[in-house]
């Protein structure tokens, strides 16, 4: 893996320096704030985060494996300090509650004439 940096894009997908700068009230501009949480809150954003891939059509596999690395730290933190037990029950429970088998699970259908 390279250990270059990588520019920090800006409005409009521009490398501050290489066009207009934001201005100090620009909506668009990027700003990361922590928020406070308590165990529900918690809780409800980890579902929330696995409601959106699993009808996005993700394979519970490809699912693990964000949560398994340490590159998205959303979801790592939840299987760390939840473990991997319960991220597998919420994805299992997202998909009974929105009827979204594993897609990888699925056997594709038979085409006729094939014996």
């Amino acid at each position: 893996m390279s250990r270059r940096e990588l520019p920090v894009l800006g409005p409009g997908g521009r490398a501050p320096g290489h066009g207009k700068e934001a201005e100090p009230d620009d909506p668009l501009e990027l700003v990361g704030v922590p928020v406070p949480a308590d165990e529900a809150t918690f809780d409800e954003m980890a579902r929330c985060l696995i409601e959106e891939y699993v009808r996005d059509g993700w394979s519970d596999e490809r699912l693990l494996s964000l949560f398994r690395s340490p590159f998205y730290a959303g979801l790592h933190v939840i299987w760390r300090l939840r473990g991997p037990d319960w991220v597998a029950g919420e994805i299992a429970a997202t998909r009974r509650r929105w009827r979204r088998p594993d897609p990888s699970a699925v056997e594709a259908p038979k085409s006729r004439g094939a014996a």
